[in-house]
């Protein structure tokens, strides 16, 4: 069987329609192949029929594949295409009929859905009725493959947990309702489907699960449905975006949380979204709840202010921006000038502004909504007129587009025109340019003409560029910014002004957003690390309480200390991040850093003024001086030669910490004392150090009435509470390391030292320091310890180990080509440390701090006085490094030099090449005594 029984004439007559009539035959040969009975084909063909198929088969490439595979919907499914018109109940009868040839229900749904745009696309083709009633006829067949798919999922669900039951003992229902084009019952044959899950109440149970916990279960199973892909397809590509809280809300919301969503965190552009919402599957009747608590007075019912004018004029700015951004050779028919989008914001915004006093004019569909507001006399004649003819040209235009090749879009590409030309009727390109132009022209017009260029409140070029997404307005305040930070800048801010980025703002931050987005603006662009700065920023805006500092108590104090901090530390972000109460605490900034004195008497007010369990309070207490420390670090134009004052002061901090808390939860004297080593040991902490510690107990019978309490003190300090942990400490440096007794006696400290310990073991005990507890306890250990350090002269085997043991470190170190090891690299601070220990015990000779240390070395090895430079400058990167990125460390990447770089005002390359010098001149040091 060939196309040789056609008559030619059917053929010839086709011809002209066509774009590809290769192909259009090659797909009626396979289709006729395929078919059971292609007689009957042929017989239920006659001219205009043949041409129809023709036409599908030309167009749409989804639609040719379908009838290729389902070679027997054409004459199926065409009988009464001039006089059905089917809504959701028989679409769902259909599908009951259909199901029994599909054990997949999405392969079922896909299948329909083609089935019947089959239908439906050639009643446009021939047509048979209005655009408005084609698009009307599919959003109900969309409607119902969506109520199908609903009910499939909560009779699974059902089955597996059982009823939805409210706390009164009815039946809970869920509600589905469509919005976009679904939703004005507009919907393109091949556009995704905007949809929000509602559910009737959160009280009440389905077995083990509440009520949201069953909904949720039953709509993401409708989502899977509906989206799953299938032989025939995938049913349809869902959209939650519109939902309260957008990608971050829940997939669901009782009815009462959605009205409570509207009423507190609505922006305009909700409403313009919720103007079109309309119940497509579920509990219908629980619509018109939604309708007169939540849709009605949402959309309509507020107040028509100037500021919702200008709010409207500013959505309308931000389209006209959009249309400026063209792709090469391509014009968006949806978004582009005088597109669809136009028509469609042009009829909202007038509905929204009308539609208090004008109920007549509350309608979701376009068509209808053009006239009324005609009716109203808002448009004139030939203004509804032009409309509606435009904006049924360019839905056409769009259909043709989408259906090609089957894709969701609406971008026009140039060299598609012959086709769409041919598709639509047009004899010739120019008739197709000459009519596309008139109407989005026109389109264009009207919309320019919408509201009024005067301003009713003034808004600054940095304001309208963050809320109309528009980068323009600051290219030329800020030339000098790179345009990809600028980019990202604004579409940020913009995402936080419309509620994306998990962040939403009441209407009086949005308002002192607004007044505040100047200075939030500069000083995010005028700062060294624009990038880290905006970062920093948007995570303290996503803690709720942090959004209510910045826009409901807005001070420029707050605004200053606050930039101070997001322009350079993402380590001072997260703290504060964590708690946002903290920046109450630290608004006083401080010049000096604070003597241990001056630290103990703040902690005694701060505990008369915060109203905290002690766990809570300590740890507010030692972040909120952390972060007035660093901020003086921070704004100090000196901070290398200061650099020692910053570890002076956290140290004592830390020991007024563990002094209160030591007295605190050990209300007697126990013969207990705790030493510190490492960096704390030598009064050298800086930001995010971990504390080396150890325990001494003065006897085994103290040990055995006390065993508890070193446990009960490190518990307390780690434990992690809603303010975070204190420190993290290491006992690795006590007898036996890890291996050992966590408090050991002091007669096993004598025995250990003067028996068991290691070389290294003397260098790290040169650090050891007296912290808190028995003061007898601690001298005695005191003495051991100088006993250990010093009574043994180092031997030349000893040396030699401290040598070899620092090259292993460094062999361990995470120094690369293109990364440097501040601390155990090539040589970095290690070396410096090791070789200041090591000259201590050679001279017998106990300073734990290291800059300390080298000045009196100095005296008598005066090579060493450019270690002490040397020194500072490392502490200084490694300070800094720890204040940008969240993770600290002693480790600068590739990607962190910049950064590094821009905080201490260098030029990376500057600074990459004083690391070098630096390190390679410490090593030369460390080689002359211990090579």
């Amino acid at each position: 069987m060939n196309l040789l029984n056609i008559p030619k004439e059917w053929i010839d007559k086709a011809r002209p329609f066509l774009f590809n009539e290769d192909l259009v035959f090659f797909s009626l040969e396979e289709i006729l192949k395929n078919h059971p009975h292609p007689r009957t084909l042929l017989e239920y063909l006659n001219e205009r029929r043949f041409i129809l198929l023709t036409r599908i088969l030309d167009q749409s490439s989804c639609l040719r594949k379908f009838l290729i595979r389902h070679p027997t919907a054409f004459e199926e499914n065409l009988p009464g295409l001039w006089y059905r018109f089917k809504k959701k109940e028989t679409y769902l009868k259909e599908l009951e009929k259909f199901s029994e040839k599909f054990s997949d229900v999405s392969e079922l749904l896909a299948f329909y859905r083609h089935y019947e745009l089959l239908r439906i696309f050639s009643k446009e083709l021939l047509q048979t009725a209005t655009l408005e009633e084609i698009l009307a006829e599919y959003s109900h067949m969309a409607d119902a493959l969506v109520e199908y798919a609903y009910r499939k999922a909560l009779e699974k669900n059902i089955r597996r947990w059982g009823e939805p039951i409210t706390k009164t003992g009815q039946l809970a229902g869920g509600l589905i309702l469509g919005l976009g084009k679904l939703g004005s019952e507009e919907l393109n044959y091949y556009s995704d489907i905007d949809l929000i899950f509602l559910h009737e109440t959160d009280e009440g149970k389905a077995g083990s699960l509440s009520l949201p916990q069953f909904f949720e279960k039953v709509f993401k199973d409708t989502i899977s449905i509906l989206t799953k892909i299938t032989p025939e397809g995938k049913p349809y590509e869902v959209d939650l975006d519109l939902r309260p809280f957008g990608k971050s809300g829940p997939i669901t919301m009782s009815l009462r949380s959605a009205e409570l969503y509207y009423e507190s965190y609505g922006r305009t552009w909700e409403r313009f979204a919720l103007l079109r919402a309309r119940p497509v599957a579920g509990k219908i009747e629980l619509y018109n709840w939604f309708w007169n608590e939540i849709q009605l007075p949402f959309v309509y019912k507020q107040p028509t202010d100037p500021k919702v004018i200008e709010e409207i004029r500013l959505m309308k700015k931000k389209m006209e921006a959009l249309t400026k951004k063209k792709i090469l050779n391509q014009i968006n028919v949806k978004t582009g000038r005088g597109g669809i989008r136009e028509v469609e914001f042009t009829v909202q915004a007038l509905q929204i502004l009308l539609g208090k006093d004008s109920p007549f004019l509350r309608e979701r569909n376009t068509f209808r909504a053009i006239w009324k507001l005609h009716q109203k006399g808002i448009f004139s004649d030939e203004e509804a007129y032009m409309l509606e003819k435009a904006y049924s040209f360019l839905r056409k235009l769009e259909h043709r587009i989408q259906l090609k090749d089957c894709i969701q879009t609406q971008n026009l590409k140039k060299n598609d025109v012959p086709f769409y030309t041919k598709a639509l009727g047009f004899k010739d390109e120019n008739q197709f340019w000459t009519e596309f132009n008139k109407h989005t022209q026109r389109v264009h017009s009207i919309f320019e003409n919408l509201l009024p260029e005067k301003k009713e409140e003034k808004l600054s070029p940095i304001a309208e560029a963050v809320i109309t997404s528009s980068v323009e307005p600051l290219k030329e305040i800020y030339a000098d910014v790179p345009p990809w930070i600028l980019e990202r800048l604004v579409i940020t801010l913009s995402a936080v002004w419309e509620g994306r980025e998990g962040i939403y703002l009441s209407e009086k931050e949005k308002e002192n957003f607004l007044a505040w987005v100047d200075y939030i603006v500069d000083s995010i662009l005028r700062s060294p690390m624009p990038d880290i700065t905006l970062t920093n920023f948007i995570k303290f805006l996503q803690n709720p309480t942090g959004r209510k500092l910045l826009f409901l108590q807005p001070s420029k104090k707050l605004y200053e200390t606050l930039f101070r901090i997001f322009s350079v530390s993402s380590y001072l972000t997260n703290k504060i991040y964590v708690s946002p109460d903290l920046v109450e605490d630290i608004l006083t900034l401080y010049k000096e850093y604070p003597t241990k004195e001056e630290i103990k008497k703040d902690l005694q007010e701060f505990k008369k003024t915060k109203n905290l369990p002690y766990i809570n309070l300590i740890r507010r207490f030692e972040t909120s001086w952390t972060i007035r420390m660093a901020l003086i670090f921070i704004t100090d134009p000196n901070k290398e030669q200061n650099i020692t004052k910053l570890f002076e002061a956290l140290t004592d901090l830390t020991e007024v910490v563990l002094e209160d808390i030591w007295k605190e939860l050990f209300k007697e004297e126990i013969p207990l004392a705790l030493f510190a080593l490492g960096k704390f040991g030598s009064r050298e902490l800086t930001l995010a150090s971990d504390l080396d510690l150890v325990f001494a107990f003065k006897d085994l019978e103290s040990k055995n009435r006390y065993l508890n309490k070193p446990q009960e003190l490190v518990r307390f300090i780690t434990t992690h509470t809603s303010e975070g942990y204190l420190y993290k400490v290491d006992f690795r440096l006590r007898p036996m390391g890890t291996k050992g007794e966590l408090a050991p006696t002091l007669d096993y400290y004598e025995e250990y030292f003067s028996k068991h310990a290691r070389t290294w073991e003397r260098l790290a005990w040169v650090r050891s320091r007296f912290i808190v507890g028995d003061t007898e306890v601690g001298k005695r250990l005191e003495k051991f310890v100088e006993k250990f350090l010093f009574e043994k002269p180092l031997t030349q085997k000893e040396e030699k180990e401290i040598f070899e043991m620092r090259m292993r470190l460094q062999q361990a170190s995470k120094d690369s080509s293109n990364r440097y090891d501040l601390k155990m690299g090539f040589g970095g601070l290690m070396d410096i440390e090791f070789l200041v220990q090591y000259l201590l015990l050679k001279e017998k000779k106990k300073i734990e701090n290291t800059y300390r240390a080298l000045e009196f070395l100095e005296k008598k090895y005066p090579q060493l006085e450019e270690l002490k430079d040397h020194y500072k400058f490392f502490r200084t990167l490694e300070t800094s490094l720890r204040l940008i990125k969240p993770s600290g460390g002693s480790v600068i990447t590739h990607s962190d030099l910049p950064k590094v770089a821009a905080f201490l005002d260098f030029q990376p390359s500057e600074l990459q090449e004083e690391i070098n010098k630096r390190r390679k001149l410490v090593r030369e040091t460390f080689l002359e005594f211990l090579g």
